[in-house]
């Protein structure tokens, strides 16, 4: 689900972004560097939400919401992915872009496992990994 930003949220439908997708965690190899991957449903939009777990220069914050739930802010990732170039001009424009989504898990103890693997992997952040390409 897409989190909302802002005086907006109260009033704001969730979106659900992704159907029932795998959550996957890719290390680049030479960087360090890694990237969650989840496939966007069709009616969203097509290709992949992919967000870097461990960027120094752009850090997300993973927080247990209680039961199967976790909520992820500090993304930035365009709602349009052919208005990339337009988006990081006009970072300010917070419609433009998912700045947090909440995932459920299909148990506490796969997100438990998960916030903790976030938890090691934030250990060794990784400084000037680039905007991750946007997966079709």
């Amino acid at each position: 689900m897409r989190v909302h930003e802002g005086v907006g949220k109260v009033i704001a439908f969730q979106e659900q972004m992704c159907a029932m997708e795998t959550l996957r965690l890719w290390e680049e190899e030479g960087s360090g560097a890694v990237l969650g991957m989840i496939h966007f449903s069709a009616q969203f939009r097509r290709g992949y939400m992919l967000f870097y777990i461990n960027s120094q220069d752009k850090p997300i914050r993973v927080r247990d919401e209680g039961g199967k739930l976790v909520k992820v802010k500090g993304l930035r990732i365009p709602l349009d992915p052919n208005e990339r170039g337009k988006v990081e001009r006009r970072a300010s424009d917070a419609k433009r872009l998912i700045s947090g989504a909440k995932i459920e898990f299909s148990s506490e103890s796969e997100k438990l496992e998960f916030l903790e693997m976030v938890d090691r992997i934030q250990k060794r952040m990784v400084e000037g990994v680039q905007e991750p390409k946007v997966a079709p």
